[in-house]
């Protein structure tokens, strides 16, 4: 894993982003199916950027990779999301993309294109950070600290792994690992609890991948194996949901 250079640029609108989204009108019906799709779209367009890095490095031609990738990009749903509902991290897109095509058109070093392709991958995670926030808000979920129920802080901790994603691509690994351990520690320590009872083991694998797994994954550049356990935290995270609610409803009958 080639250094990542940290612009700093994301940096800008890493808080107003979450505040001036929270106005958007989110459809609540199908919040869930959406956010899903969305997320589907951005592992989609970061698969499609590792694969253009690594065409890349094996000097084969990413011209047409690019192209294909733009067009990816403005024909998902996620593109009109983020443009409608996320409009501060809207440009910094395109504006890293641009980058990203003048680090090829400059024939760069790799690591100088991984650098650029990290960045485009870095306001993806983060769009999609900020497009689940806007969700569940439309969707007039229960603060935090409610006695309602465990909806809420899964959301936020699916918030807080996106953000961590977008923090590691764009290079900033120490504040990536602090998201992962907030999210734990005042968020995940909370449901463990009841969720101890009903799937111990699930418990004991996010509590491994929280606290060891993925921060040695990041601290270590292995963007693969990131991506991948972060998505597989999510789909846990949302099973856990599931139960949690399924033991809400036993208790309520």
């Amino acid at each position: 894993m080639t250094q990542r250079h940290n612009t700093g640029w994301l940096k800008v609108c890493s808080q107003s982003a979450m505040g001036l989204v929270l106005g958007a009108v989110v459809g609540t019906a199908q919040a869930s199916g959406t956010m899903s799709g969305y997320q589907d779209d951005v592992e989609s367009l970061d698969a499609a950027l590792g694969s253009l890095v690594e065409s890349y490095r094996a000097d084969t031609q990413t011209g047409d990779e690019l192209a294909t990738f733009k067009q990816q990009w403005e024909s998902v749903e996620y593109h009109e999301a983020v443009e409608d509902n996320a409009k501060p991290l809207y440009p910094l897109i395109w504006q890293a993309i641009g980058q990203l095509e003048n680090t090829l058109d400059d024939s760069a070093a790799p690591s100088a294109v991984e650098s650029a392709a990290n960045r485009v991958r870095a306001t993806l995670w983060q769009g999609l950070g900020a497009l689940r926030l806007a969700t569940s808000k439309a969707a007039g979920q229960p603060q935090e600290g409610s006695a309602e129920s465990g909806e809420t802080p899964i959301t936020a901790i699916k918030e807080a792994l996106d953000e961590a994603l977008g923090e590691y691509y764009e290079g900033e690994i120490d504040e990536a690992k602090t998201l992962v351990s907030d999210a734990y520690m005042q968020r995940f320590e909370g449901l463990e609890g009841g969720l101890i009872e009903l799937d111990p083991e699930l418990v004991e694998g996010l509590e491994e991948d929280f606290n060891a797994s993925l921060p040695n994954a990041m601290e270590s550049g292995k963007d693969e194996q990131v991506a991948t356990l972060v998505k597989s935290m999510k789909a846990r995270l949302d099973q856990s949901r599931e139960l949690l609610a399924g033991q809400e409803t036993v208790e309520v009958f």
